[in-house]
């Protein structure tokens, strides 16, 4: 990688079981912790902003591109692990899947994408990003699972992967240059 990129996860979200997942909004306090990352310097000197193509990471960088009076980008590709219907089960549900997904990387139920797809989409979304771009800075709006699951690959820390997904926490970010974790999401 010649790129520099930052990894940001979205703000705090707010649950809408009358909505797909990746319509779900922040709440106001996801709102006002964008908002003030927005106002710091932290992100001032980024080339390119891109976002997944899920509401809550667009609106988690919105900020910060209408501070720096920049076009978002939207990359499907780095969405969070597709869930569908999961706005449909429960929380316990939700967080067994997660224990699930990060303990057999192949495991799949309710139809929800494996780790290891999720890992591998991701990982070329990025590999396109940065073939694209000639020594950027790329702020990248994304999410926890496939975020927790890029840095732990990369520092070959998959073994501890779990605790590391309930250590992140909304908002946080890390950054990777020449394919080396710098700064750890967690």
């Amino acid at each position: 990688m010649n790129n520099t990129f930052i990894f940001l996860r979205h703000g705090k979200t707010k649950l809408d079981k009358a909505l797909p997942i990746e319509e779900w909004d922040l709440t106001d306090e996801g709102k006002i912790a964008v908002e003030n990352l927005a106002k710091t310097d932290k992100f001032d000197d980024v080339d390119v902003i891109i976002s997944s193509d899920e509401k809550k990471a667009y609106l988690t960088v919105k900020p910060i591109a209408d501070k720096l009076n920049k076009k978002i980008i939207k990359i499907k590709e780095l969405g969070e692990i597709k869930r569908p219907n999961a706005e449909s089960i429960t929380k316990e549900q939700y967080e067994e899947m997660k224990v699930k997904i990060f303990k057999d990387f192949d495991f799949s139920d309710y139809e929800w994408e494996t780790a290891n797809h999720a890992l591998n989409r991701f990982k070329e979304g990025i590999d396109n990003i940065n073939k694209k771009y000639e020594n950027k800075k790329i702020l990248i709006g994304s999410h926890g699972t496939v975020m927790t699951l890029y840095f732990a690959y990369l520092q070959n820390k998959l073994d501890d992967i779990f605790a590391r997904w309930k250590d992140l926490g909304f908002c946080d970010y890390g950054v990777i240059k020449d394919n080396r974790v710098v700064k750890d999401i967690v």
